[in-house]
């Protein structure tokens, strides 16, 4: 499953993208990132065992105690398949 940046900043709790962004430009999301025709996507499935939910929230810590929304791709796509 691609997102953008932003379909995955509201994915995961995020209030805007700049928090992804900033985690591209450290290559923490090298693993997840797919360029299709330019534009640059994220692949929310597992890449070497993780989501990119669970890669976020084992590698990054907010002073304030949010962690992003644990999302699974996999659910989320089953559940569209039952409306």
């Amino acid at each position: 499953m691609l997102c953008s940046f932003s379909e995955a900043s509201k994915l995961l709790g995020y209030k805007s993208r700049s928090t992804l962004y900033q985690l591209k430009e450290k290559g923490l999301l090298d693993d997840y990132l797919e360029n299709i025709e330019g534009k640059t996507y994220l692949n929310m499935r597992k890449k070497k065992g993780k989501t990119l939910a669970k890669h976020i929230r084992s590698n990054v810590f907010d002073r304030h105690g949010f962690m992003c929304h644990n999302f699974d791709p996999e659910a989320y796509l089953d559940s569209l398949k039952t409306h």
